[in-house]
């Protein structure tokens, strides 16, 4: 066969086709040269220009590939000053890429072009804008050639990156250099890829791949290509990569016990520290409950929407949303969740043969709102409710507690912190309504009992790092001037919560915000060294725009993650979310760093991070408890986790009529500081730095 024998298409849209399957494998498998240009180059470009190469390979097929790279600023200025010689900024920018590749597909992907390389098959040329760096290559065009001489062309929106070809929409149009209709495309898209291979462009500079990074790649090459079974991650629908395959989980003893206990009355509390499989150890109660009941109305509230669908992944992870008859999510990505909900609740009602069990996944806001409320109760369903609240402390607060209605007759809250912090009324409701805690897994357990499947704790062990700094004079002024004010209003009669609430935010404002704590900022991320990787920064929205300018000289691959991230499932990603996409990102190393504020605190699984940087914390036990556990998720690259935490401390040449303040504040620091210290694996050494003077 050659290519003249296949059934190419004059043009393959990622909405309707497989393009991987049906468009790449056949065409490679027929074809001995591979002619590409792309806008961008990462290890994911490697890791996807290689689907399809096991043939194309055998073939001893040769591919000449020409891709951009973007560089930081002063990485320009060093091509600007020698714009004969780059190679020093591109190995600087492109080398760590290829110390960090540990995940299977991308290694095993890298490794078969590390062997084209050692073997000579592949040649790597990178284009840069040379007009000062302003602008960037953006051609993308393929051509792929048999043996006879018969080529196709392809040119269109894709890229050569994970994104491009699995989760992006991207349409590209095949022209046929034997079709003689076609052949003037042809002609024009092999005249585009030469132009820019012997550096013949106006404005751009092409360059061969400096030998430190082929030597870099290299090292990723097997003895034997044979070595490599790429087809095993093939599927019959590419989109399918990267989902995890479904499978029964292997409940542990703990989690099995905490189930039998919470049976007992239907009611309970699972106090378990993250990491320690709450999710699935309630949807095991759930599970337990389904089958019981023929007909059941249940609802999972989470604090945010991309917790939500995380709990939609888990359900769907163990195939228990075949159990269900419909799944209806309500939060702010889904409109029209309220009004599902209503016509499913009347045919329910009205006897629907085919309706008997709902589940309904929604968020603390939604779930707490009226209509939602007025939904359930004038439903008039005489069928049993169950109702699982994660991270169920939120529940307590003024405006969610209107969502713990008597209705539900099964009930369970989870959180590793369910006691609310200066809030006893809260908790308070909040154990009377779940019957308090039948499952306590603590934190301190978690990273003290062994797992017994891995011979490790269930948590990773992390180690403590305070860096202390003051407040300046103006920020000391106005803290005081808040105490005062804080002191008036909580002295009055009438009730002034509202406005005393909003001062004492404003003063806690005052340290979060510290203005020193950005050179701060600067020692610690130098303490680090070099190749900074899987660190998460905690910073409040007044800092967060100052700390990613710091990060700019340390050429890391930063990114932001804020309520500005959408939730909601995209068919364009592959159906999933910004927040999904991010976090993959970050967990497969294109991204080092996530510049975060409290949409990170609760519930998000980001088993690889092992750094975290408390830029803006409070004394709140369950805010460090929860951005710590962050980190200490388990993971098979990580021995340990990093919490480093900025402290604001006495000066030591403190203003007398500041003393006092200076000193209340550390008190305050030292109640988040003693938590943390009490369960690091460092705190020995630690303890005496907290309580000098220095």
């Amino acid at each position: 066969m050659g290519l003249k024998d296949l059934e190419t298409k004059f043009k393959y849209d990622s909405d309707r086709d497989d393009i991987i399957n049906d468009f790449y494998i056949p065409v490679l498998k027929e074809s001995c040269r591979y002619y590409r240009l792309s806008g961008f180059f990462s290890s994911s470009v490697l890791t996807v220009v290689a689907r399809g190469m096991e043939n194309f390979i055998k073939n001893n097929g040769k591919m000449y590939l020409i891709c951009s790279v973007e560089l930081p600023e002063k990485d320009i200025k060093v091509i600007e000053e020698n714009i004969k010689n780059p190679s020093k900024a591109l190995e600087n920018q492109l080398i760590e890429t290829f110390d960090d590749i540990e995940e299977g597909f991308v290694k095993d992907h890298v490794s078969a072009l590390a062997w084209m390389l050692a073997k000579g098959n592949l040649k790597i040329k990178i284009a840069m804008v040379a007009d000062k760096g302003e602008g960037m290559f953006h051609q993308k065009v393929g051509i792929m050639e048999d043996s006879e001489g018969n080529a196709i062309s392809f040119s269109g929106s894709n890229n050569e990156t994970a994104a491009g070809l699995m989760y992006n929409i991207e349409d590209f149009k095949v022209f046929r250099n034997w079709e003689k209709e076609q052949k003037y495309y042809f002609d024009d898209d092999y005249a585009s890829f030469f132009k820019y291979w012997n550096n013949l462009s106006n404005r751009m500079e092409v360059i061969d791949l400096p030998e430190a990074i082929i030597d870099k790649i290299i090292e990723k090459a097997p003895n034997d290509i044979n070595d490599l079974d790429l087809k095993k991650y093939y599927h019959e629908n590419i989109r399918d990569y990267g989902k995890k395959s479904k499978e029964k989980i292997n409940l542990r003893s703990y989690q099995k016990k905490a189930i039998d206990n919470w049976l007992k009355e239907k009611k309970g509390i699972f106090a378990m520290a993250t990491g320690t499989g709450k999710t699935y150890t309630a949807l095991g109660c759930l599970q337990k409950v389904l089958k019981k009941e023929k007909k059941i109305i249940s609802v999972i509230a989470s604090p945010y929407q991309h917790l939500v669908q995380q709990w939609k992944n888990s359900i769907e992870y163990i195939e228990l949303d075949k159990i269900f008859d419909r799944i209806i999510i309500i939060d702010g990505g889904h409109p029209m969740g309220k009004k599902i909900l209503s016509h499913s609740l009347l045919d329910m009602y009205n006897g629907d043969e085919d309706l008997n069990k709902i589940l309904v996944l929604t968020t603390h806001d939604s779930f707490s709102g009226g209509k939602f409320i007025e939904l359930l109760r004038k439903s008039e369903l005489k069928c049993p409710h169950f109702l699982i609240v994660d991270e169920m402390h939120g529940a307590g607060s003024y405006t969610h507690q209107n969502g713990l209605l008597e209705l539900y007759d099964y009930r369970l809250g989870l959180s590793a912190t369910p006691k609310r912090c200066y809030d006893d009324f809260g908790t308070d409701l909040l154990f009377n309504y779940f019957k308090g805690v039948v499952c306590d897994f603590s934190l301190e357990k978690a990273l003290k009992t062994n797992n017994p499947e891995t011979n490790k704790t269930y948590l990773t062990p992390y180690k403590y790092h305070p860096y202390f700094t003051n407040l300046n004079y103006e920020e000391l002024e106005k803290y005081q001037d808040l105490t005062k004010k804080i002191i008036i209003e909580s002295n009055k009669d009438d009730n002034g919560t509202k406005n005393l609430e909003n001062l004492m935010f404003a003063r806690a404002n005052v340290i979060k915000n510290a203005k020193s704590k950005y050179s701060v900022l600067k020692n610690i991320l130098d303490d680090m060294g070099e190749g900074i990787k899987d660190l998460l920064i905690y910073c409040s929205d007044k800092q967060i725009d100052k700390v990613i300018k710091i990060l700019e000289p340390y050429n890391l691959h930063v990114r932001k993650f804020t309520m500005e991230l959408s939730a909601t499932p995209q068919k364009k990603h592959g159906n999933k979310s910004e927040r999904d996409i991010v976090i993959e990102d970050f967990s497969n190393g294109f991204y080092s760093v996530l510049v975060a504020m409290k949409c990170l605190d609760e519930g998000v699984d980001i088993p690889s991070a092992s750094k975290a940087i408390l830029m803006c914390n409070s004394s709140n036990p369950r805010e460090f408890i929860q951005r710590i556990g962050r980190i200490i998720r388990r993971n098979e690259n990580k021995t340990f986790a990093d919490a480093y935490d900025i402290i604001i401390k006495p000066s030591s040449n403190s203003i007398p009529e500041f003393k006092d303040i200076e000193n209340d504040i550390y008190e305050k620091e030292l109640i988040r500081s003693k938590n943390i210290i009490k369960l690091a694996v460092n705190r020995s050494e630690i303890i005496p730095k907290i309580y000098s003077n220095d």
